[in-house]
């Protein structure tokens, strides 16, 4: 009988094994390739989510569309600043268009068959990488205050465009999604407000009107008044908070765009836009009964949480609080845990999993001895960072911990309490500049060759370049492409342009790969014009599908809000890894300077045409400085940042590998 009921027990453990390989394979990476994240209880607060209303779009434009169909379209735009004011075209066939133009209190003129003094026309690009759709900018030179009458005739060309008006007026409308976790069938709000960017606590105005333009996935356009009564998403009823929602009934990508009229503080009239990119999810995951625990080892355990409509298989990353009470029943802060998971089906409980793993020596750092519960848990979707569930607390099945380890641990914080166990041959590890060991140029979000004149000058030697070439990938996509890529390598370091420095960390954070090996030099990921806090560009790259085409797409972890959320997972020691550079236009006196006349509408200053320097800044990394003269990619006004042969052979000799 025993027999019996040992051979049972073996064939239950065998079939729950390969059910979790089946699960595992589906995404093709097992536990083993994940770290085991996990952190000191004094970094609870930066491991919190952020406040969505810190996360809002900062507009001095408005962005009006064009409908190819229509024909003729008028529009009215007034002029708040009259010495600084600017319209831009963007459109892949507004050449042939027919554009006229009146200024303020003026006859129209035709802008394609008449020179016109006071209008300098400048022919730009607009992009995040190096897809760049084409822009016509009109800055208007001595303009009296009043309205620009545009009409433009698109000849029923088979593309529309947009008309964008920008004012150096220190009025900006703040807008922003009310939440990080946006599901399919639950409402989201939007709340819009202005304020005067060069005193906050001065008046800007008033907001008239101000309603929102949804566009779903599947392309259906919807519109919702905003209010400011106190009801509606807004603040108090009156305040010139405004506030307004809707439900959207299918997961995907949706983009909102709040639109503004109103009166600013020296009573001229304004209009802003906001554009929002809103990844919805299908479902809510919810999370009933406890947390299972079991030993793992002598010094882990493994906490198995019941989640509710998440389908085995999926890759998600989840966080939690651990928290307990010593033996004198005092409420004491253990340890954060976390890190990228595939839920698993476990036919014991008929219930979908999520296994987190507590290294037990964080327990007895804190002298935490019983009544252990998780807190503040949460779950986001590995690619869009949008946050799918949450739960305040749960409590832990009994923890026993081993009398060996007890008396042994030292107390001081080590690697494998922060990362989990290495799959690494200590060997490895230990042995300094292993051969082959290369130093890896990674370009960025829907790039080219970014590195390429700088390799081929020579100011990178034994390295090995990463090429995804003009793709748009979330941080997790692109980090499995450079693991992969790296994974014939013993070990690498890492000299990445834009996006690709988000990735490299996220890599670092979540993945065992080449990295973890990696000898030699101080630096072991390095980057220059990485937007690690979001671009504004994002949000607004999301309207112009429908225009230019799908291209590269659209990509949530580069907007502010999707930044945010993905940055509030990476841990003070992943980011102290880290050494960046930002750059910005050269900026003289006796002209108005940008990288790129097209972007430059809608970013804050200093920025290199994509990224802003505020927006660049990754807090708990090594910031290696600013400088100015360099852009973020070839063709605009100053040269590309890649480019520069004196950091690049800095990066170089810096670098680990």
């Amino acid at each position: 009988m025993r027999i019996s009921k040992l051979n049972y027990v073996a064939f239950f453990l065998l079939t729950m094994c390969f059910i979790t390989i089946a699960n595992a394979q589906k995404s093709n990476l097992s536990r083993n390739d994940f770290k085991n994240l996990a952190g000191a209880a004094e970094e609870f607060p930066q491991m919190r989510l952020p406040n969505p209303a810190d996360l809002g779009l900062k507009s001095k434009t408005a962005m009006l569309p064009i409908n190819a169909a229509r024909g003729v379209q008028s529009f009215s735009i007034p002029v708040e600043n009259a010495a600084d004011f600017r319209l831009m075209l963007l459109s892949p066939t507004r050449e042939k268009w027919s554009v006229r133009v009146a200024l303020p209190n003026e006859d129209f003129v035709d802008l394609r068959g008449a020179t016109l003094p006071n209008i300098e026309i400048t022919k730009d690009f607009y992009g995040l990488g190096d897809e760049r759709f084409p822009a016509e900018v009109l800055t208007f030179k001595n303009l009296t205050s009043g309205s620009i009458r545009v009409e433009i005739n698109t000849n029923r060309a088979s593309n529309g465009g947009f008309l964008i008006a920008a004012s150096e007026s220190s009025l900006r409308l703040y807008s922003y999604v009310n939440s990080l976790e946006t599901v399919r069938n639950n409402r989201v709000g939007l709340t819009a407000m202005l304020f005067d960017n060069n005193d906050e606590t001065a008046f800007a105005g008033r907001i008239g009107t101000a309603n929102v333009r949804i566009e779903s996935p599947n392309g259906e356009i919807t519109r919702t008044q905003m209010f400011d009564d106190g009801n509606h998403d807004d603040q108090l009823a009156g305040d010139g908070v405004f506030g307004g929602s809707f439900i959207p009934n299918q997961a995907g990508r949706y983009n909102a765009q709040i639109i503004a009229n109103g009166t600013n503080a020296s009573n001229e009239a304004f209009i802003r836009t906001g554009e929002h990119l809103i990844e919805v999810a299908a479902n809510r995951v919810g999370f009933d009964g406890g947390a299972f625990v079991k030993s793992i080892d002598d010094t882990r355990f493994q906490i198995d949480l019941n989640a509710q409509n998440l389908p085995a298989g999926r890759k998600v990353i989840a966080h939690a609080e651990v928290w307990g009470r010593d033996a004198n029943g005092i409420e004491k802060a253990v340890a954060w845990i976390g890190g990228m998971i595939i839920a698993e089906k476990s036919f014991a409980r008929n219930k979908t999993t999520l296994a987190l793993t507590l290294d037990s020596r964080w327990l007895i750092r804190s002298d935490a001895k019983s009544d252990y519960e998780l807190r503040n848990i949460r779950v986001q979707d590995a690619d869009s960072s949008v946050v799918i569930g949450t739960k305040n607390s749960i409590a832990l099945s009994p923890i026993v911990l081993s009398e060996d380890v007890q008396r042994n641990f030292s107390g001081e914080i080590n690697d494998e309490m922060r990362m989990g166990v290495s799959p690494i041959k200590q060997t490895e590890l230990d042995t300094p500049n292993a051969v082959g060991g290369k130093l890896m140029l990674v370009h960025g979000y829907c790039s080219g060759d970014a590195w390429g004149s700088a390799a081929s000058a020579g100011q990178f030697t034994n390295y090995v370049k990463f090429l995804d070439l003009n793709q748009n990938r979330s941080h997790d996509q692109f980090a499995q492409r450079i693991r992969t890529f790296g994974a014939t390598l013993p070990s690498f370091g890492i000299v990445a342009h834009s996006q690709g420095g988000a990735a490299s960390l996220h890599l670092y954070t979540y993945y065992w790969s080449g990295l973890d090996s990696a000898t030699g030099g101080t630096r072991l990921i390095q980057s220059v014009g990485t937007p690690y806090q979001g671009t504004a560009l994002a949000g607004n790259l999301a309207a112009l599908g429908s225009v230019f085409g799908a291209g590269c797409g659209t990509n949530n972890d580069l907007t502010y809000s999707g930044a945010a959320a993905w940055l509030a997972n990476i841990p003070t020691w992943a980011r102290a890894k880290v050494f960046y550079h930002t750059t910005s236009f050269t900026d003289v006196w006796y002209r108005y300077d940008y990288c790129s006349l097209a972007t430059d509408v809608f970013l804050g200053d200093p920025e290199d045409g994509v990224t802003e320097r505020a927006y660049g800044q990754l807090p708990g990394a090594v910031n290696l400085g600013h400088k100015t003269g360099w852009c973020h990619t070839g063709g605009m006004r100053d040269p590309a940042q890649t480019g520069d042969s004196s950091r690049n052979s800095n990066m170089n000799a810096n670098a680990a590998r």
